[in-house]
């Protein structure tokens, strides 16, 4: 999310950075609690391991169409979070929840970034364009079915800030390690859980 906004920020476009979870509402206690229990079984199944790891870690890879539609059941309760916008901005989410919500409610330019790249059905949402950071995602998600309108690939999540210092950042790196000094590295660790 913050690197999509990096990005529209420094195009000069006018951008509101819209947290459905920072809203005092019962739409976004549902949103909370379901992060909760989610949290919670991840904790238990981590702790107790063996077994239970892995079955919740099956369930946890295992978002089919079905889970697309319970997705879908609970994003229609959440649509009182966006109905101050009108429904022809570009609204770009960082959730399948809150592209479903969107959808529901009746927006018309929904953009969707897929950031699991494991591909499951439950992460993409019919009538949006669902943005993909990988090749290899983009060919899974054509293959289940995923109408060739409504994915694309669009590469890493990276700040606008990171990208616009690319060549001089590499440069220095390159001056660095011909002066024989300590190489750095940066292992990124992320994602859901």
């Amino acid at each position: 999310a913050y690197s999509t906004c990096s990005w529209a920020l420094s195009l000069g476009h006018p951008t509101i950075f819209h947290d459905l979870l920072n809203i005092d509402s019962p739409e976004s206690g549902l949103i909370k609690s379901t992060d909760d229990l989610y949290s919670k079984f991840s904790r238990y199944a981590s702790e107790m391991g063996g077994v239970v790891e892995k079955v919740w870690g099956s369930m946890m890879l295992s978002g089919d169409a079905d889970a697309l539609r319970v997705a879908n059941l609970t994003a229609a309760q959440l649509q009182p979070l966006l109905t101050s916008y009108p429904k022809d901005i570009c609204l770009i989410t960082t959730h399948q929840l809150c592209a479903l919500t969107a959808a529901a409610a009746g927006f018309t330019n929904v953009c969707n970034l897929v950031v699991d790249n494991f591909p499951q059905w439950f992460l993409t949402v019919p009538k949006t364009l669902n943005l993909v950071q990988g090749p290899v995602n983009y060919q899974c998600f054509m293959q289940m079915g995923i109408k060739q309108e409504e994915i694309g690939l669009a590469g890493h999540w990276c700040p606008a800030d990171m990208v616009k210092n690319i060549a001089e950042d590499c440069n220095r790196r390159i001056e660095r390690r011909k002066n024989s000094k300590p190489l750095r590295l940066l292992t990124p660790v992320g994602g859901a859980g």
